[in-house]
């Protein structure tokens, strides 16, 4: 069952924020769970906001790992970012999530500066997830829980 958090504690306030969000292969079937197109901050089929990303936001530290292997569909990958709703991607582009082995992790390197992964504009975007080659119905088995942290700076620096 998905379940996910934009705040894991109190202690985080003066230096952003760590959020998590944790899904299976159940998930990935439920009709609903990922977009059928373009809507609100999705621009695709297939995505799933992560997380609301406001002005002066700087994602950073993205980390997605395998808690249990997929079984069935293993050829699956998934796009990780902020700026281009069709084809998010630029924190992780077509990893191989569904062939990995438990406990493998893959961690955010696409985004060399700051302002790559940082919210520029007047309003909020989506940290969005794009699931590409996904043939949902053919699991049996998986989970995955993606972590990533959130920064805030005043808008002229970032």
């Amino acid at each position: 069952m998905a379940s996910g958090t934009t705040n894991l504690t109190v202690n985080e306030a003066a230096y952003g924020r760590t959020a998590y969000y944790k899904f299976d292969y159940l998930d990935l079937q439920t009709t609903g769970f990922l977009s059928s197109g373009a809507s609100g901050f999705m621009g695709a089929a297939n995505q799933l906001v992560l997380d609301v990303i406001q002005p002066g936001e700087i994602v950073s530290n993205f980390t997605i790992q395998a808690i249990t292997a997929a079984v069935g569909d293993t050829d699956w990958k998934i796009d990780i970012g902020t700026l281009a709703t069709d084809d998010p991607d630029n924190l992780l582009n077509q990893v191989v999530l569904g062939g990995r082995s438990a406990n493998q992790s893959f961690s955010s390197t696409t985004s060399d500066t700051a302002s790559a992964s940082a919210n520029t504009g007047n309003g909020n975007i989506g940290l969005l997830m794009e699931f590409t080659d996904l043939t949902a119905a053919s699991l049996t088995a998986g989970e995955w829980v993606a972590a990533w942290n959130v920064s805030t700076a005043p808008i002229d620096y970032v």
